[in-house]
């Protein structure tokens, strides 16, 4: 019955839609939000003419390339990129969401909303990736945040920083999120602690 409200143009409430056990043509739902706040499953575009919710205040369409693929799961994102950074790319932008003390990505402070350090996603491919050698994995960090910088349509930034480690000093790349960037279909809390939520795509 909700696949075929969905086929009329419907928009329904996420909380009450299973979206593994909707099949429509295309296969595919998109998620929105709405003035009223809430998120909504619809058909890619679809307007719905009893106008619930009031206008569409973001969609998938809207997101970025790189927070498009973190919506994916890794059998789609496999399916969906050409190279192998652009697929990690998309699983670290997916991290973000859990920045903290022991995640791969961290807090800032001041200018800087959150921050990536080029060690820390090394270490973290040859956790996530079987067979890395730490080399690799380290010129895969390299390429992973070139590739970051790319599909975030540059909104991602790139410092060189001192580090020191056993006694040697090195240059080490560090990925930073500005505060002042603003990311399509985000809501900032004011509340520093708490994590953006972007919105997601669905039976993609």
């Amino acid at each position: 019955m909700q696949a075929r409200e969905f086929e009329k143009g419907a928009h329904l409430l996420t909380d009450n839609v299973d979206a593994d056990r909707i099949f429509v043509e295309g296969n595919k739902l998109e998620r929105i939000t709405k003035d009223d706040g809430n998120t909504y499953f619809r058909l890619p575009g679809e307007e719905d003419a009893l106008g619930r919710g009031g206008a569409v205040a973001h969609s998938t369409a809207d997101l970025l390339p790189i927070q498009r693929l973190a919506r994916y799961d890794d059998e789609m994102l496999a399916s969906v990129t050409n190279r192998k950074p652009d697929e990690l790319a998309g699983k670290v932008w997916g991290e973000r969401d859990e920045a903290g003390r022991y995640s791969l990505w961290w807090r800032g402070s001041g200018e800087i909303r959150a921050y990536l350090d080029a060690s820390d996603l090394a270490e973290w491919i040859r956790l996530k990736e079987s067979g890395v050698s730490k080399k690799y994995s380290q010129e895969l960090a390299r390429r992973t945040m070139d590739a970051m910088h790319e599909l975030s349509n540059r909104r991602l930034g790139k410092i060189k920083r001192q580090r020191s480690k056993n006694g040697l000093c090195y240059q080490e790349t560090r990925l930073v999120l500005k505060a002042d960037v603003e990311l399509p279909g985000e809501v900032t809390s004011n509340d520093t602690d708490d994590s953006p939520t972007t919105d997601e795509v669905a039976g993609e």
